[in-house]
């Protein structure tokens, strides 16, 4: 099974922090891209799952676009824009691979975000590269890119085991996202991730196992070293709180300024 093909359960999952994200965004489009108000902003999500996010800004009148390799995602994120009468917006596509053109776009963006580690799905160095590479040539000059994942503290064996809950009406979500297999060597870890939905009429459950490639501070510091695309400006924790940046770091948000 693949999560991604069941995008009612992943955005009701992952849609407990939206008010909380929509603000972030907001707060870096004021700060780091002199964009205050609404319907100023170019944004751009690659990865965007079901754009829980993207139509939120979108209603903002923000210009958004986003991009996702799942076709199910693609098309339940078009329905939404559909249904709140915007523009359907997001495209399928792959993330270590896409231009302006690819994105029916002619203006580059003043705002890329992915905050939820889809980053990591990108197993080695060259698609890492790649995806950086094409981040930056569509964004303007400084323009900024907010990049969320999971680091590996230095010393550390892989996180085991992560759980969560989630509530949509009658539909009750429990899921646990567990390491199954971790190679430092080949920086590769291999996750099972599993929810359990409940509501009167149903209950079943999806079970998805994927790689993840992982890094460590030093390991991402690298990587920007390499690409020279983007400088770091500054960092959060994923509860969008500023933190001064260390090996034993574990989730965090870095804003990355297009050089």
């Amino acid at each position: 099974m693949n999560i991604y093909d069941y995008p009612t359960l992943y955005d009701v999952l992952f849609s407990g922090s939206c008010k909380r994200e929509v603000e972030f965004l907001k707060k870096t489009l004021r700060c780091y891209c002199n964009i205050s108000g609404s319907g100023c902003g170019r944004i751009f999500e690659p990865a965007c799952g079901t754009g829980r996010l993207l139509w939120r800004l979108a209603k903002l009148e923000h210009k958004v676009v986003g991009l996702d390799l799942n076709p199910n995602a693609i098309a339940f994120c078009n329905k939404r824009f559909k249904r709140h009468g915007l523009p359907e917006s997001a495209i399928l596509g792959d993330m270590t691979r896409f231009s302006l053109h690819d994105l029916r776009q002619k203006k580059p963006f003043d705002l890329a975000f992915n905050f939820i580690s889809s980053f990591l799905h990108l197993t080695s160095e060259t698609l890492a590269m790649s995806h950086l590479h094409a981040v930056a040539e569509v964004l303007k000059p400084n323009g900024i890119y907010l990049l969320g994942l999971h680091l590996l503290p230095k010393n550390n064996a892989a996180c085991s085991s992560e759980r969560g809950v989630a509530r949509h009406g009658s539909l009750a979500l429990q899921s646990q996202l567990r390491t199954l297999s971790f190679n430092r060597r080949k920086r590769l870890e291999i996750v099972e991730f599993r929810i359990k939905a409940t509501s009167p009429k149903q209950h079943y459950e999806i079970v998805d196992t994927f790689p993840l490639r992982t890094y460590s501070l030093q390991q991402f510091r690298d990587l920007l070293k390499k690409v020279n695309r983007f400088d770091v400006l500054e960092t959060f924790n994923f509860d969008f709180l500023p933190i001064q940046l260390n090996s034993q770091k574990e989730d965090v948000i870095f804003v990355l300024k297009k050089k």
